[in-house]
């Protein structure tokens, strides 16, 4: 019998057959032992089980009509029987040792409140392959209400309870989703990181990184909704993060206008 902890692997997946396939396969060949998959079909135009009937291992979820990534990995969620969850975007994949080095920080570390455990990605997105660190540990609640502190929801591996203990999601959000996860998660859990580069992250169509309408409409109701939590904090902090979404608000309305390339000039990027 195995004794390590059951992992849960949520992917939701929208008409890209090709790309789950290879994001299953990279938890398929994960070194950690004990992993359960679900993917959640979000009402696909492209019939996906013939591909699926090549994972028997991998159980398959269906919405009956278009619902979104954040109803999906709800939907996963409400399903999970893993003590610890890991969310997995179709375009994106585990490399070799992820979950393993994962759960070893967990088993390994001496704090109770510990939440979730992170590590590095390489990133894609832009067209150029970067790395982007994950160096965060202990208590992050304020750091996280002043910025996007972690990247890339395939990062993140958590204990599942936290996650359906604050109610999973938010579906009405259209960007931003685990941003707004950390901060409510993180008012009551620690987190920590594995020191190793273990997911990447590629470039594909439809991605909402680039979709400027959505990262406006997100961006609002985000900083909308966690305002009370910048005025707890003080009257400076509010007022700096007021400055702030409309420096936000500003750069997507450029990349609306005049494109990508105009978008990543402004955040000093090719």
């Amino acid at each position: 019998m195995n004794n390590k902890p059951l992992i849960s692997v949520i992917i939701p997946s929208y008409n890209r057959p090709t790309l789950l396939v290879r994001a299953i396969e990279s938890v398929i060949d994960q070194s950690y032992p004990n992993v359960e998959i679900i993917v959640v079909d979000d009402a696909s135009d492209i019939d996906i089980k013939p591909e699926m009937e090549k994972y028997p291992q991998v159980k398959l979820l269906r919405n009956s009509e278009n619902k979104g990534a954040c109803y999906s990995r709800n939907k996963g969620l409400n399903e999970a029987k893993g003590y610890y969850i890991n969310f997995l975007d179709d375009d994106d994949i585990f490399l070799p040792g992820k979950l393993e080095r994962q759960v070893a920080c967990f088993e390994g570390s001496e704090d109770e409140n510990l939440g979730m455990v992170t590590c590095h990605l390489e990133d894609e997105r832009s067209g150029e392959l970067k790395v982007i660190y994950n160096q965060v540990q202990g208590d992050i609640y304020k750091l996280l209400l002043y910025k996007y502190a972690v990247s890339g929801t395939e990062t993140m591996l958590f204990r599942t309870s936290g996650v359906k203990d604050i109610g999973g999601f938010d579906e009405r959000l259209e960007s931003n989703q685990e941003y707004d996860l950390l901060i409510r998660f993180s008012e009551f859990h620690t987190v920590d990181f594995v020191n190793e580069v273990l997911t990447r992250k590629f470039r594909s169509r439809d991605q909402i990184h680039l979709n400027f309408k959505k990262k406006v409409r997100g961006a609002k109701y985000l900083y909308k909704k966690h305002n009370y939590r910048f005025k707890e904090i003080g009257f400076f902090f509010w007022l700096k993060m007021q400055f702030k979404l409309q420096l936000l608000l500003f750069r997507f309305r450029i990349g609306q206008i005049f494109g990508e390339n105009a978008y990543r000039l402004l955040l000093n990027k090719k």
